[in-house]
């Protein structure tokens, strides 16, 4: 059984934070090679288990944005940016 850094199961699937830069992630697979234990993430990216933090998906506060909403935001942000542009300042006296 492979555990994180507070002795939790790791599984394929298990969401994950790496405690080092807060890298979090989805792992994809469990290697074990000799006597060491690698954690694949979906990131690519592999880990030691105990550098590892099993979390809930929940505990993510980041939003998650599908690519509609992605578009909708950056045309939003040049929308507003053309606006500032367009202003002129006038002074009185």
């Amino acid at each position: 059984m492979v555990v994180d850094i507070h002795y939790k199961e790791i599984t394929i699937g298990s969401y994950v934070r790496y405690v080092n830069t807060g890298t979090k992630g989805i792992v994809k697979d469990i290697i074990k090679d000799k006597d060491m234990v690698w954690v694949l993430l979906d990131n690519n990216l592999m880990y030691r288990p105990y550098n590892l933090e099993v979390i809930e998906l929940e505990d993510n506060k980041e939003k998650i944005y599908d690519e509609k909403e992605i578009v909708e935001e950056v045309l939003e942000k040049e929308k507003i940016e053309d606006l500032e542009s367009n202003i002129d300042a006038c002074g009185a006296g």
